[in-house]
């Protein structure tokens, strides 16, 4: 998501198994949300500019709270690993058609169409693993 960020406010700095951490309070539109860093002098959420984070809400003793994330190229990295694996699809697809054309499930006119429904299939259900 980008959003415009409103204001960002130091809270606290806390001891967590990767050391000191520093929180924050950013408020965005209508939402406010806390960041946490290792460096007291953050640069991720500047007051007036417009960021690309992740939000999730984490549940807390009263509530919930939403936790925000920078974009960074490990995300890059992540999707690019993506992109990679459903170009495999394409080679598994024509494979099981294949293997449905030797048992005589589908003519083998129809390859190029039955390989495609079965990649967009694939990919149809490595996006529901995101969400």
């Amino acid at each position: 998501m980008k959003a415009k960020i409103i204001n960002v406010e130091f809270q606290k700095e806390f001891e967590s198994k990767f050391g000191i951490l520093y929180n924050f309070k950013v408020q965005y539109d209508d939402k406010t949300a806390f960041y946490s860093c290792k460096n007291k002098n953050q640069t991720k959420f500047i007051k007036g500019q417009e960021a690309e984070f992740i939000e999730e809400t984490r549940p807390t003793k009263n509530g919930s709270i939403v936790i925000i994330k920078p974009m960074t190229n490990n995300f890059i990295g992540y999707n690019k690993a993506v992109k990679k694996e459903q170009t495999k699809y394409a080679g598994f697809a024509v494979s099981y058609v294949k293997d449905m054309i030797i048992a005589g499930k589908i003519d083998i006119k129809d390859w190029e169409k039955s390989s495609e429904e079965i990649f967009n299939i694939m990919v149809k259900l490595d996006k529901t693993l995101d969400s």
